[in-house]
């Protein structure tokens, strides 16, 4: 496993499963969207910043990707765990940065049958919860 799977699955699967680590050690899958411009993968809090799980990376605990189909964690997320996954850093990105753009049409894009919940990710605090995925050192 390396972090090309980890982009290509990012890059491909509707819903994605982000593990993190929660305050008492113990590791939580959560149903997430991602999105890749230009071979870069993104990710989004739709809840902003107040979602644990985007809590969980702001800590700075690890961080990592199921390398399944991440629907998995929305119908059970101890399963999601059993899944092969890597780990990843994250860093954020600055709502000026023109990549932001970018990912908002990539948004549109791979989840256009999800209209409203495309609008929820374009609000100002999902963008302000924008982070790039990038290798674990």
């Amino acid at each position: 496993m390396s972090f090309d799977d980890v982009v290509q699955v990012l890059e491909e699967t509707q819903v994605v499963a982000v593990v993190t680590t929660k305050a008492d050690g113990l590791a939580t899958a959560t149903p997430i969207w991602a999105m890749v411009v230009d071979g870069v993968p993104y990710v989004r809090s739709v809840h902003g910043a107040g979602a644990w799980w985007y809590r969980h990376v702001q800590t700075g605990r690890p961080v990592a990707f199921v390398l399944a189909d991440g629907a998995v964690a929305e119908r059970d997320p101890d399963a999601a765990l059993l899944l092969p996954r890597e780990r990843v850093a994250t860093e954020a990105v600055p709502v000026d940065d023109a990549v932001q753009a970018a990912i908002d049409d990539e948004l549109r894009r791979k989840y256009a049958s999800s209209p409203e919940s495309v609008q929820a990710m374009l609000s100002d605090d999902a963008r302000g919860c924008t982070l790039r995925v990038l290798a674990a050192d």
